[in-house]
């Protein structure tokens, strides 16, 4: 069975940290990018190529909204999956109608991460 890519897109380095290992010690998934903004998103997805991107809804610079619609208009078949801190109902809103499949509060616990990330790769896999 084909290896689900993931790439995330977080600000946060301890988040960063938290999901390389969670991603990298999970069977069928791998870590193909790790970045702190979207200063250079479609190159960033361009060189990794992945399955699922988990992009991190507020950062500084571009907003990872603004990263959704270039990967979505760039790479329409990569699902997205957005991270935020707070329940922000505009925020989710504005990013799914940009493109993302999904989201998931960033207190979420790891099962259900894994749930998602699958429901998402099943999708990229078709």
């Amino acid at each position: 069975m084909k290896e689900i890519r993931v790439t995330l897109f977080d600000d946060s380095a301890d988040l960063r940290e938290g999901l390389f290992h969670l991603i990298n010690m999970t069977e069928g998934f791998t870590l193909a990018g790790l970045f702190s903004d979207c200063t250079n998103v479609i190159e960033n997805v361009n060189e990794t190529m992945p399955d699922v991107v988990l992009m991190d809804i507020d950062m500084p610079g571009m907003s990872g909204i603004e990263g959704v619609r270039l990967i979505k208009n760039n790479f329409p078949d990569i699902n997205i999956l957005m991270l935020t801190v707070f329940e922000d109902d505009d925020k989710i809103f504005e990013a799914l109608r940009a493109g993302a499949s999904g989201y998931l509060l960033k207190k979420t616990y790891p099962a259900k991460y894994w749930m998602l990330y699958k429901k998402c790769s099943v999708a990229a896999l078709q």
